[in-house]
C-alpha cells in the first residue's frame, strides 16, 4: 500500500531552515572552555549560533563512455570522486570567540610560530584522525523540526577567511572558513 503524507504540496524547504553542529576534534577537547576567555582555550558554544550559510555538496557518480559500433554507450563508473571543499559563512561575535575557535584549530594543524603540528603538546603523539571531526547540518521543516541530517566526516579546516573592517560600514563583521572532508552521509530523521 502506498504511503500517505499529511503535508500540503506547496510546503517547500526554506534556505534559512538549518542548524550546523561542529563536534570539537579530539585535539581541541582539552582546551574547551565555556566560561573563561583566554588565549589557550576555545569556546565552541558561541560558534554554533553565528553560522548563516553552508553548502550541501553535489553528489556525483560519473559515467564511463565506451565506444561500440559507431556509437557511444554510457554506464556508471561505480565510484565517487572526492568532494569539493565546503565554505561556511559566519558572523563574528563581539568577543571573537567563534573566529578564535577556527583559528586555534588551524593553529594545531600548523603552529604560527614553530610551523609544526601540535606545538602546544610536543611530547604527545596524536593520530591524524585527532585533528578532524564530524560536522553535521540538520535540515529543518517549517516548524523547526529536524527532518534530514547531513554528516561531513573527517572534516578539517583548510582556510579561515579574513575580516573586512571599514569605517564607512557599521554592519556586522563577517568571515568564513573552508573545510575539507572525506565522506558525506545523508540520513532522514
Amino acid at each position: 500500500m502506498a504511503a500517505f503524507y499529511d503535508q500540503a504540496m506547496l510546503n517547500k524547504t526554506r534556505r534559512d531552515k538549518f542548524i550546523m553542529v561542529v563536534t570539537p576534534p579530539d585535539i581541541l577537547k582539552p582546551y574547551l572552555n565555556q566560561y573563561e576567555r583566554n588565549n589557550r582555550g576555545v569556546n565552541l558554544q558561541s560558534f554554533q549560533f553565528s553560522v548563516y550559510g553552508i553548502v550541501v555538496p553535489t553528489i556525483k557518480v560519473p559515467e564511463v563512455e565506451t565506444k561500440y559500433g559507431g556509437q557511444v554507450l554510457k554506464t556508471s563508473s561505480l565510484e565517487r570522486p572526492s568532494y569539493e571543499n565546503v565554505a561556511v559563512n559566519f558572523t563574528v561575535d563581539n568577543l571573537f570567540n567563534n573566529y578564535w575557535f577556527i583559528y586555534s584549530w588551524l593553529n594545531f594543524l600548523n603552529d604560527e610560530k614553530l610551523s609544526i603540528p601540535n606545538a602546544r603538546n610536543p611530547n604527545t603523539n596524536p593520530k591524524l584522525g585527532d585533528y578532524s571531526t564530524t560536522i553535521t547540518v540538520y535540515g529543518l521543516d517549517e516548524y523547526n523540526n529536524n527532518k534530514i541530517k547531513f554528516d561531513y566526516t573527517g572534516a578539517i579546516p583548510v582556510e579561515l577567511g579574513g575580516i573586512n573592517y571599514n569605517y564607512r560600514d557599521s554592519s556586522e563583521a563577517e568571515s568564513s572558513f573552508t573545510f575539507s572532508f572525506s565522506q558525506f552521509i545523508a540520513t532522514l530523521i
